[in-house]
């Protein structure tokens, strides 16, 4: 009779044992991110023809993107945070300790690469005295992606960049990746 006791209440033990009732999160999937490698880079020259080490205002890079994931209301969003690195350096022909760095994420459609949103932003980087270079981190970026039966995570793209003008552009197509 004891045997058939202990037989028939383990099953009901595991059972209890697998209850959730400390309502713990699972991890969630999160869209992949990216930096776009022609606008991972930044250089600004003081006005004027010549470009060289006398006339360079400040030259910035976007050194990383961190971040994550959690479920959204009913699991019919994935609220995502994030930050973007950068590093700084001032240059020769530096008036001033303040840069404004311009750049963006831009979510986007996986499947047929559509922008479906897109955010700026500006940085504001203020160097130290007598400090020439320096790495900040942007504040917390918060975006909502709706999922459901005819979307998953796995459909979105995000993108971080800097916002650059065409000669930007221009002129990191023709110095290349760093």
């Amino acid at each position: 009779m004891r045997w058939r006791f202990v037989l028939v209440a383990l099953p009901l033990l595991a059972l209890a044992a697998c209850s959730n009732t400390t309502n713990t999160r699972l991890p969630v999937a999160c869209p992949r991110p990216g930096i776009l490698a022609e606008g991972a880079d930044l250089t600004r020259y003081r006005p004027g023809a010549v470009r060289d080490l006398t006339t360079l205002e400040w030259d910035a890079r976007i050194t990383g993107i961190n971040g994550g994931c959690n479920p959204g209301r009913n699991n019919a969003s994935i609220e995502v945070s994030l930050t973007a690195g950068f590093s700084i350096e001032r240059g020769a022909g530096t008036e001033g300790r303040v840069v404004d760095l311009p750049w963006f994420v831009a979510v986007v459609d996986n499947r047929d690469e559509r922008i479906l949103s897109r955010r700026a932003f500006t940085e504001r980087v203020t160097f130290a005295r007598n400090e020439t270079r320096t790495s900040v981190e942007s504040g917390q970026i918060s975006l909502s992606l709706p999922v459901g039966e005819t979307r998953r995570a796995g459909d979105y793209r995000i993108y971080v960049s800097f916002d650059l003008s065409p000669e930007d552009f221009a002129f990191n197509l023709r110095r290349g990746p760093r």
